[in-house]
């Protein structure tokens, strides 16, 4: 199923085109800050973010890849992005999100990640969805909490293609 557009109160969810690799790179990709808790490393080149862009477009028809650029309705600035995906080493799917420093603080991505998590429910069929973490990203465990997800365990949780490794919490959310 291709990447449908989702919207909510605040928000447009929609597939990423070409056009949005300099918002990208300016609004997350190239902020450290943003990427100390990701699987990815920040961009200090914008080649590299429409290499990323790219490899989005060629999943925007996949069936277990869903990502989405996630704008502000009122006037469709990027602030960051939404994904769920089949994970394979836990055999399910999984959500991951982030946004842009600005948008912090204003339950931006919980409330994308509803519409996520409705879509996954209603439209996949998906029953289950993991989650997980850094423990030093506290942001990141209120979306989770706030999303209905339970803790699980506490894992080991990579950063940055594997440089840093950090203590992890990961979670579950039965549908």
């Amino acid at each position: 199923m291709k990447t449908p557009v989702l919207e909510t109160d605040r928000l447009i969810l929609r597939p990423f085109s070409m056009k949005d690799a300099q918002g990208v790179f300016e609004c997350w990709e190239s902020d450290p800050d943003v990427a100390r808790y990701m699987f990815w490393t920040s961009h200090n080149d914008i080649n590299k973010t429409i290499g990323w862009v790219k490899k989005e477009l060629n999943k925007i028809d996949a069936e277990d890849w869903y990502r989405w650029a996630v704008l502000l309705k009122e006037t469709e600035e990027l602030i960051g992005t939404g994904l769920i995906y089949f994970e394979e080493e836990y055999g399910k799917f999984e959500i991951a999100y982030n946004l842009g420093k600005k948008a912090w603080g204003f339950g931006y991505i919980t409330e994308a990640m509803r519409e996520v998590i409705k879509f996954a429910k209603e439209e996949l069929g998906i029953k289950e969805i993991i989650g997980r973490h850094a423990k030093e990203n506290p942001a990141s465990e209120r979306v989770m909490k706030r999303l209905g997800f339970t803790y699980v365990k506490d894992i080991p949780y990579e950063c940055n293609m594997g440089k840093n490794l950090y203590e992890g919490k990961e979670y579950i959310l039965k549908l």
